[in-house]
């Protein structure tokens, strides 16, 4: 065992205890939270598809943003060896997934994995195949020298057969423990202090450097050789000149990176790439611009590339490739400032290049901020940035990961369990605000922990296995509805304005496993059953229909009738 074999190997012991699970799961939710860059305290036990039939896919995730989805695959095997057969195998899943006709579905046996390739067709129905990103990861604790020339042979073929346009991307690749351990880093480093020197383009005869004052603002725009910015990247071998921005490179494969690659390494085309890239956002403590002309440069204090990520990193490949034009210029805006909160304005109105998480954009926010603290005060770890509060000395059940507080607020409070449960990401944009009102934080664990008890409800009786499509589908992908329906009848009415006493009051009820909570939730499923089985386009489709706001209104109408 190597040593970056090892440093997964400690990890994966680190979640063993704090899951109390095996070492196999241990390391799976490991791999997919690195994959993904989704918590590991926001995983969703039905994304998990293992059970057999020898297709080789453990998991599958789905990501919507309401015009397209990424869709994460993934095998793990908590092995050192790539197994050829193996990836056979997941090649068999696929076309499970994308091809057979539904009506093969009926022989699948594992009622998991057919439940998911059902719910992926309904998303690719609604979005279309081109507005898909599929992403497979065949992840292992081997090194790269374990993967043989069959495993690879196996690799490129499954490529080809999906990369025929039918997608917006397929992407397939093997996941080691040298992958693993760079995603680990990328995620854990901590911040860094950058002090840097960096060239720029200056003329005296021709105004090529703007500086604007406001208040206490400074701010600069100017040009900058590209090669400088090369430098100042591959320089920086933690990545931590892009600590604050609002995620890590995505890769030269994807069209807008590609398209960097080509301009910036195009003797033809490169002196157009000032013109044709949005160019760089620097924030600072400090700037101090020398227009001395034979040494025009800015010193920088304490930099950061908040908005730029794929453009700097995309400069540094070319220069490493050795295929950087040396023409290459960029426009860069540099602010100096030390208010937190106009850098994370800054960072929020800039970010638009690339598709970004728009959980991403408010992860540093006040509000999060002061959430995080509040919930600490009732002994609960509110997750700002995934993988917050992933060690062994942390109890999983206290942490809560801020979307999903978000989704059961939504759910609950606001009592709209068709946008938590099919179109979260509108809880980071159109609902945002009304979600992080500055609302009482015992609002959201309140909400949080009826979902926590509809899915103890559900465990307990087993419903996810039932053998009656509709209960088990709603046992899966319900557990918005049902916590909206169970709070309305446990607490009897939908007023949240009252005391901070009722909160608190409730709020033990929650942690105390009250009986009448559970009474509630099993009231709940018994009532979302009836409306779903009592219309037939709800039969037609379950999972589109919980996405529908005419199952909301209905739900509201027989509570109302109660």
């Amino acid at each position: 065992m190597n040593l970056r074999q090892q440093i997964v190997a400690t990890e994966v012991e680190r979640l063993q205890a704090a899951l109390s699970s095996d070492p196999d799961h241990a390391f799976l939710r490991f791999a997919h939270s690195l994959v993904t860059g989704q918590s590991v305290s926001a995983f969703e036990p039905d994304d998990l598809v293992e059970g057999g039939q020898d297709k080789q896919l453990d998991v599958i995730t789905i990501h919507e943003d309401g015009e397209s989805a990424d869709i994460y695959i993934l095998q793990t095997t908590f092995t050192e060896s790539f197994s050829s057969n193996a990836l056979i195998q997941l090649a068999n899943g696929l076309r499970w997934l994308f091809e057979r006709p539904r009506t093969d579905l009926a022989t699948l046996t594992n009622q998991a994995l057919r439940d998911k390739i059902i719910q992926y067709r309904s998303v690719q129905s609604s979005l279309g195949p081109s507005n898909i990103r599929i992403h497979v990861a065949f992840a292992t604790n081997g090194p790269p020298d374990h993967i043989s020339p069959e495993f690879r042979q196996e690799l490129r073929g499954i490529q080809t057969a999906y990369s025929s346009g039918i997608f917006e991307t397929f992407d397939i690749r093997p996941v080691g423990c040298d992958d693993l351990v760079a995603l680990l880093r990328a995620q854990d480093r901590q911040s860094k202090r950058i002090d840097a020197e960096m060239r720029i383009k200056y003329d005296a005869n021709n105004p090529s450097l703007i500086r604007y004052y406001a208040q206490d603002f400074k701010g600069l725009v100017c040009t900058v050789p590209a090669t400088e910015i090369a430098r100042l990247v591959n320089a920086d071998s933690e990545g931590a000149i892009f600590d604050l921005n609002i995620r890590r490179y995505l890769g030269a494969h994807g069209a807008v990176n590609s398209d960097i690659l080509d301009t910036c390494s195009s003797p033809e085309s490169s002196y157009e790439f000032w013109f044709l890239n949005n160019g760089l956002t620097i924030v600072c403590d400090s700037f101090d611009a020398a227009t001395d002309p034979d040494n025009p440069h800015i010193k920088l204090k304490n930099m950061q590339i908040v908005n730029g990520c794929q453009t700097a990193a995309t400069l540094a490949i070319a220069a490493k490739e050795g295929t950087l034009a040396p023409d290459v210029r960029v426009m860069a805006r540099v602010y100096e400032t030390a208010d937190r909160g106009l850098v994370e304005r800054i960072v929020l109105t800039t970010n638009n290049q690339n598709r970004i998480s728009s959980r991403d954009l408010r992860d540093n926010g006040a509000v999060q901020q002061d959430l995080e603290r509040a919930f600490a005060n009732h002994g609960y770890l509110y997750e700002r940035k995934a993988r917050q509060y992933d060690e062994a000395t942390v109890d999983a059940t206290k942490i809560v990961a801020n979307e999903l507080a978000a989704q059961f607020y939504l759910a609950v409070v606001m009592r709209n369990p068709a946008d938590a449960r099919g179109r979260k990401y509108k809880i980071w944009s159109e609902h945002y605000t009304r979600i992080f009102s500055g609302a009482v934080s015992e609002l959201y664990l309140i909400a949080f922990l009826l979902g926590r008890a509809v899915s103890t409800y559900i465990r307990t009786n087993r419903l996810r296995a039932d053998p009656d499509d509709v209960r088990r589908v709603i046992a899966k992908r319900g557990t918005f509805h049902l916590a909206r329906i169970a709070a309305r009848l446990w607490r009897g009415g939908d007023d949240w304005t009252v005391g901070t006493d009722v909160l608190l009051r409730q709020l033990s009820e929650l942690t105390a496993g009250a009986p009448a909570v559970q009474q509630a939730v099993g009231r709940a499923f018994a009532l979302l059953e009836e409306t779903i089985r009592a219309s037939p386009d709800f039969l037609a489709d379950i999972d589109r229909a919980l996405k529908s706001y005419q199952l909301d209104v209905e739900i509201e109408r027989r509570l109302a009738a109660l």
